[in-house]
Order: structure tokens, then sequence, then C-alpha cells
């Protein structure tokens, strides 16, 4: 007689296909679009209404891909006057983990942040960055 999965192999399962429909968007669909337009786009205008790739871009990378700790975000640190990238540590009572970076801009700020994602997921591996 076959049993039923327990819930906890049910939910590997479910991370797994997850997972791996994830790199395969990312493999398929994000990596493709990366280029140095897109890239020239972000630094323009990193806030605000952007072409249809780079709006694909910015939406996969600010997904949390099941995994908070590490996540990168931007804080104001000083209201209109600094703001630094941060790593949230996944514990909901803990600060995130401010990074070195600080930038007295915020556009210049959004756009660090852009990069480092992308550095982060393997998608300047093959094109010629200037900052």
């Amino acid at each position: 007689m076959n049993t039923l999965p327990s819930l906890r192999q049910q939910h590997a399962r479910v991370t797994t296909a997850y997972l791996r429909a994830e790199r395969h968007i990312l493999e398929h669909e994000i990596r493709p679009r990366i280029s140095r337009e897109i890239i020239d786009e972000h630094r323009r205008c990193p806030v605000g209404k952007h072409s249809d790739a780079l709006e694909r871009v910015l939406i996969y990378l600010r997904k949390h891909h099941l995994e908070m700790d590490g996540k990168y975000i931007l804080v104001c640190t000083q209201p209109h006057v600094e703001w630094r990238i941060a790593q949230i540590t996944g514990e909901p009572d803990q600060a995130p983990r401010l990074l070195d970076d600080t930038f007295s801009d915020r556009f210049q700020a959004e756009h660090a942040l852009f990069m480092k994602r992308l550095r982060d997921n393997g998608l300047l591996d093959t094109i010629e960055v200037t900052q």
C-alpha cells in the first residue's frame, strides 16, 4: 500500500521545484536581458518607469527566493542626506546589517544596490562594467 509523503517531504519537493523554476527563469529570462544598455538605463533612471526588460530584471532581483537572510535592502540612515546598503539578517527581531558603502544621493545608492544584486547573481560575468 502506498503512503502519502510526510508534510516535510512535501515541503521539500515544493521548495525544490520552486528553486528549479527560479534557476530556469534566471538563466533563460533574466541573464539574456542583462546588457550594457540595461545597466545604463538603470544608471540614468534607477527609480520610476523602466523598459519592460529592465522591469523584469528588477522584479527578479528584488524577490527573496525563499531566503530572507542576506537579502539586500536600501536604508536611509539620515533623512535626505545618507543612504546605505544593508543585508537582512533573516531574524525578525534583529536589525539589518549595514554595509560599508555610504551614499549622499538616493539614485546612486539605488544603482549601487542594483549592481550588487547583479554581481551576486553572477550576471556581470560577461559584461564590461564601468561604475
